[in-house]
C-alpha cells in the first residue's frame, strides 16, 4: 500500500538522522565519562543539563506537538489562516517562555533541590545552581524550535527536523575539546555551549520554514478561540509530560543520596535511549501527522493498518536491542566508558542499571506508538490519566524497593511502571479502532522466536569470550564482530520466517 511505503520512507528518514544524532551523543557521553567520570563536577553538570531537558521534553516535544500539529493540519488548506495561526502562536509562546525562563533562573536553587536534595550542604549543589542558570535558556530556544518543527513535520519535511538536534552534541564535543586545549573549566564551557546550540537549531529551522512561505512575524498575542483550543488540548499533554518526568525526578532524588549514582543512572539512561530514540521517537514523530490525516475521516481501518505497521517495525528493531542490552551490559559499558575518570566500579554499577532499564525498553516504545492515537483525535486527557496512575505506581514501587535495591530501586520501578502504562494505553486504544489482530500476533511471535535465537548466540558468546569483550585491547573490535554476526543471524531468521517479505499478505 502507498501509505506503507511513504510511512517507511519517513520513518527511515527520521530514524537515520536520529541514529546519527545518537551516535554523536555517544561520542559526547564517552568524552564526558572520560573528562568528568562520576565526580562532583560531573554530577553537577548532569543535574544542570537535565533541568532544561526535562522541561523541553514535556513543554516542547510532547505537549506542543500533540496540540499544534493536528490543529495546523486542519488549517493547511488555507495558507493565510495557517500563517496567522502560526504567528499568533509564536508570539504567545515567546511571551510565556520568556517569563518562565526568567523565573526559573531566579529560583534555580529550588529546582536543583527538587532534582537532587542529596546535594544539599555539598559543593555539588552550588555548582549545579551556577551551571543550571547558564544552561536553562536552552528551553526558550528549543521550545520555539518545536513550533517550526511542527510546521515542517506537517508538510512531511522530517529530515531537517531530525537532523538539527545533532547541533547540541557537536557543540558539547567541541566544548570539551576546546576546554582541553585551552585548559578552561570544562563544566562551565559545557554549560555555555548548550544554549548556543539551541540558538543555532532555531535559526536553521526558521530558515527552512521560510522556504515553505512561513515568515515569522511577531505581534501582540491575541487570546482568540484557536489559541484557547490549543491551550485546552496542550494542557493535559503538558501535565502528562510533567507526570512522566516526575518519574525521572524520583530517580534523581534517590540517586543523589548515593555517591556516583547520578552519573551511573545517567549513562545507563543514555544507552537505552539510543534504540528508544531511533525507533520509538522516530515512529512517534511520523505517526502523529499521518494519523491526523486519517482521523478526521474517521477511518478506523487506516488507523489500524498504520499502527499495526508501526508496531511490526518497532518489534523487528527493538526486540534484539533489548536482548543485547540485557545480556551484554558489562561489555558494552566497559568498551564505551571505562577510561579516564570512569572506573571499573562505575562500569559495574552502570551496567546493572542498564540491564534493568532495558527490560522496560519495549514498553517505552509502545508509549510512543499508542499515545499519538489519542493525540491525533485531540484527546490528551486519557494519556494524562494513565500517566498519573503510572507515576503513582512508580513512586510507591521506588520507595518500597530502596531497602533491597538501593540506587537501582528507581530503575526497577521505572521499568515496571512503564509496562503498566503501556498495557493501559493499549486497553484504551482498542476503543479508538486499534487491536492486535491474528496476523500481527503471528508476526510478533515469529520476531520473538528470532530474538530468542539471537539471545542464545549472545549468551554463549559472552560465556566463552568474556575476557575478549571486556579487558582485551581489541574489545571494541570483538564486540562489533559479535553484534554484526548475531544481527546477521537474526535477520536471516526473520527472512526465513517471511517477516521481511514486503509482499506478504
Amino acid at each position: 500500500m502507498h501509505f506503507k511505503s511513504t510511512f517507511l520512507k519517513n520513518f527511515l528518514t527520521v530514524g537515520l538522522w536520529t541514529f546519527v544524532s545518537r551516535i554523536f551523543g555517544f561520542c559526547r557521553d564517552i568524552m564526558l565519562a572520560a573528562f568528568l567520570g562520576s565526580g562532583p563536577i560531573g554530577e553537577a553538570f548532569i543535574i544542570a543539563f537535565s533541568l532544561p531537558n526535562i522541561f523541553r521534553r514535556f513543554f516542547a516535544e510532547g505537549a506542543f506537538n500533540a496540540a499544534f500539529i493536528p490543529m495546523f493540519k486542519k488549517n493547511m488548506h488555507n495558507k493565510k489562516q495557517s500563517i496567522e495561526f502560526t504567528n499568533n502562536t509564536l508570539s504567545m509562546m515567546i511571551l510565556i517562555l520568556f517569563i518562565f525562563t526568567i523565573i526559573s533562573i531566579i529560583i534555580m536553587p529550588l529546582l536543583v533541590f527538587a532534582m537532587a536534595s542529596g546535594f544539599q550542604n555539598d559543593v555539588r549543589f552550588e555548582t549545579s545552581v551556577i551551571y543550571g542558570r547558564i544552561t536553562f535558556p536552552y528551553i526558550f530556544f528549543v521550545s520555539l524550535s518545536s513550533l517550526f518543527a511542527g510546521i515542517l513535520n506537517s508538510y512531511g519535511k522530517f529530515g531537517v527536523v531530525s537532523a538539527t538536534p545533532i547541533f547540541l552534541n557537536l557543540f558539547l564535543i567541541f566544548a570539551m575539546i576546546l576546554s582541553y586545549i585551552l585548559d578552561w573549566e570544562v563544566g562551565l564551557i559545557l554549560s555555555i555551549s548548550i544554549p548556543l546550540s539551541g540558538i543555532l537549531q532555531l535559526i536553521v529551522l526558521i530558515h527552512t520554514t521560510r522556504k515553505l512561505g512561513y515568515f515569522p512575524k511577531l505581534k501582540i498575542p491575541k487570546f482568540n478561540g484557536k489559541i484557547r483550543k490549543l491551550l485546552i488540548i496542550a494542557l493535559p499533554a503538558v501535565l502528562t509530560g510533567g507526570v512522566i518526568h516526575i518519574n525521572l525526578l524520583v530517580g534523581r532524588q534517590i540517586a543523589s543520596y548515593y555517591e556516583g549514582a547520578i552519573a551511573w543512572l545517567n549513562y545507563a539512561d543514555r544507552l537505552y535511549q539510543l534504540p528508544l530514540g531511533v525507533v520509538g521517537v522516530a515512529l512517534g514523530s511520523v505517526l502523529l501527522p499521518k494519523l491526523s490525516e486519517k482521523i478526521p475521516l474517521d477511518n478506523s481501518y487506516e488507523l489500524h493498518n498504520i499502527v499495526s505497521h508501526a508496531l511490526k517495525i518497532a518489534a523487528i528493531l527493538i526486540f534484539p536491542a533489548t536482548a543485547a542490552l540485557i545480556i551484554l551490559p558489562v561489555p558494552i559499558i566497559t568498551v564505551l566508558f571505562e577510561r579516564g575518570e570512569f572506573s571499573i566500579i562505575d562500569s559495574k554499577n552502570t551496567a546493572s542499571a542498564l540491564s534493568i532499564y532495558a527490560t522496560g525498553l519495549p514498553a517505552f516504545v509502545l508509549h510512543k506508538i499508542f499515545t499519538p492515537i489519542f493525540f491525533s483525535k485531540g484527546d490528551t486527557k486519557t494519556p494524562f490519566r494513565i500517566a498519573v496512575f503510572s507515576m503513582l505506581a512508580n513512586i510507591i514501587l521506588a520507595i518500597s524497593l530502596i531497602g533491597h535495591f538501593e540506587f537501582l530501586a528507581p530503575v526497577l520501578s521505572t521499568s515496571i511502571s512503564s509496562w503498566i502504562m503501556a498495557f493501559a494505553l493499549y486497553h484504551k486504544s482498542k476503543k479508538l479502532g486499534f487491536y492486535f489482530d491474528w496476523k500481527l500476533i503471528k508476526e510478533i511471535i515469529m520476531i520473538l522466536v528470532s530474538t530468542i535465537i539471537l539471545s542464545l548466540v549472545l549468551i554463549l558468546a559472552q560465556k566463552e569470550w568474556f575476557y575478549l569483550l571486556t579487558t582485551n585491547n581489541f574489545s571494541l573490535f570483538y564486540l562489533i564482530i559479535l553484534i554484526s554476526a548475531s544481527s546477521s543471524i537474526y535477520f536471516l531468521t526473520l527472512w526465513f520466517f517471511g517477516i521481511l517479505n514486503k509482499n506478504k499478505k
